[in-house]
């Protein structure tokens, strides 16, 4: 009878090895000592989180969703997982992306935009490099763009989607909306135009206005973040699924 694999030994608690493995077609046997894997001495629980990771292909939002956790509790888990296998992140890309954020600060121009000059104002008040919330509770590290076109994170790698005149387009959308505009899906690959990124969406107003993007054609999805700057600068919101234009900011350009 085919039973499970027990990983650690029920006396002492030491990792079990292999020491007899045998064929079922030809009835081979083997004797020597046959160290099993770093994942067989995973539970059935984490072996199971990894294989949702895998089918996720890293992507956390959808780990969150298939198993009804929140941010941190998956990343909790992850990085247990990551310590029981005693792997280390890598952390070679995470450094040359911050590396790309200047510590400077950024004058302030007559022709800035009211959204702009609240975002510059308070960046420059802490140095010009500052790490903010996001929804997910997760930290973002933000900064000046040194060709002084935006600001720049680790969080958004692809270049000039963090440019002054998203910022304006996000505010503009949401006040086009009422004061509240759906931020749109983006990032799960949704098309231009339907109903997870409509054309009235942060994101998807973004694509269209900003980039170009078309009808049918799907975007890059940067809300998540644009959202937190805003909200972190108190122009805006950052809500679940939607972002609000704040009152005082509306009473503040009045």
């Amino acid at each position: 009878m085919v039973k499970d694999l027990v990983e650690t030994c029920p006396r002492c608690n030491e990792k079990l090895i292999a020491t007899k493995l045998s064929c079922d077609n030809c009835e081979l046997e083997l004797n020597g000592d046959f160290p099993l894997s770093k994942f067989d001495y995973l539970t059935a629980d984490e072996l199971d989180f990894v294989e949702s990771f895998l089918k996720a292909q890293g992507n956390f939002k959808a780990l969150q969703n298939e198993k009804g956790m929140s941010y941190p509790a998956v990343k909790k888990k992850f990085n247990d997982i990551l310590d029981k296998l005693n792997l280390s992140p890598i952390k070679g890309e995470e450094r040359n992306e911050t590396a790309m954020i200047t510590v400077d600060n950024q004058p302030i121009k007559e022709t800035d935009s009211p959204v702009i000059k609240i975002i510059k104002e308070k960046l420059n008040a802490v140095g010009g490099r500052a790490l903010i919330p996001l929804y997910s509770g997760d930290l973002c590290d933000i900064g000046f763009d040194p060709n002084g076109k935006g600001l720049v994170s680790p969080k958004i790698p692809v270049p000039n989607h963090l440019t002054w005149d998203v910022f304006d387009a996000a505010v503009e959308v949401v006040i086009q909306n009422g004061g509240k505009a759906i931020k749109g899906k983006a990032r799960s690959g949704a098309k231009l135009g339907s109903d997870d990124l409509p054309l009235d969406s942060v994101e998807g107003y973004i694509a269209h206005k900003v980039h170009g993007a078309q009808i049918g054609e799907t975007a890059f999805g940067p809300a998540f973040v644009i959202a937190a700057i805003l909200d972190w600068a108190g122009i805006c919101r950052n809500e679940r699924g939607y972002l609000t234009i704040n009152p005082s900011y509306m009473s503040e350009i009045k």
